[in-house]
């Protein structure tokens, strides 16, 4: 657990990074239901990340966790293309899916997502909060100055929001970032 903390305290603790956290706490509302499959509804989460996350005139590329999708889905052309047509400019010059392992980068926000969806969990039910994750999560949330995260949240190069559409079928999506 200290090397955890370590790693909260020098990412959080760094101007270089910012975590955005989009969630949709599928007990609350379904992505899937409004964008009829779940390549659709995690590429628009997706977007919704990065497009929060650019500031002009930046232009950023985009490490993304390797995901499977269909053959046919184009998520890293589908993902540029969207961010740039939205902001009427070149803003991502390229999307590449990893294997989460493969940089340390992808490692750090899978940390910190795993701290951030466990409250989530907890208050489904399906973990304890007095677990090593548990006191994981508790631990990120007192880096970062908030109580829950339960409600969203947003404090200067941090943020996790909610996904507010649709109804409960039984799991969650979510989908994370780490900028700079």
């Amino acid at each position: 657990m200290p090397i955890y903390k370590k790693v909260v305290d020098l990412c959080l603790g760094s101007s270089d990074l910012s975590f955005y956290r989009f969630i949709a706490d599928r007990t609350q509302a379904d992505p899937v239901v409004r964008f009829r499959d779940r390549s659709t509804a995690y590429e628009k989460m997706v977007e919704q990340l990065v497009l929060a996350s650019i500031q002009s005139p930046t232009i950023v590329s985009v490490l993304a966790d390797n995901y499977s999708t269909p053959d046919e889905i184009l998520f890293e052309e589908e993902l540029r293309a969207g961010v740039n047509r939205r902001l009427n400019r070149l803003a991502v010059l390229n999307v590449v899916r990893l294997d989460s392992k493969s940089t340390d980068g992808l490692q750090i926000v899978d940390l910190l997502t795993s701290a951030a969806v466990f409250e989530f969990r907890a208050n489904a039910g399906l973990a304890s909060a007095t677990s090593d994750k548990g006191a994981l999560a508790k631990y990120v949330r007192d880096v970062l100055g908030v109580d829950s995260l339960l409600s969203g949240w947003r404090q200067g190069p941090h943020s996790v929001q909610l996904y507010g559409h649709g109804r409960w079928d039984g799991s969650s999506e979510s989908g994370d970032l780490v900028v700079h």
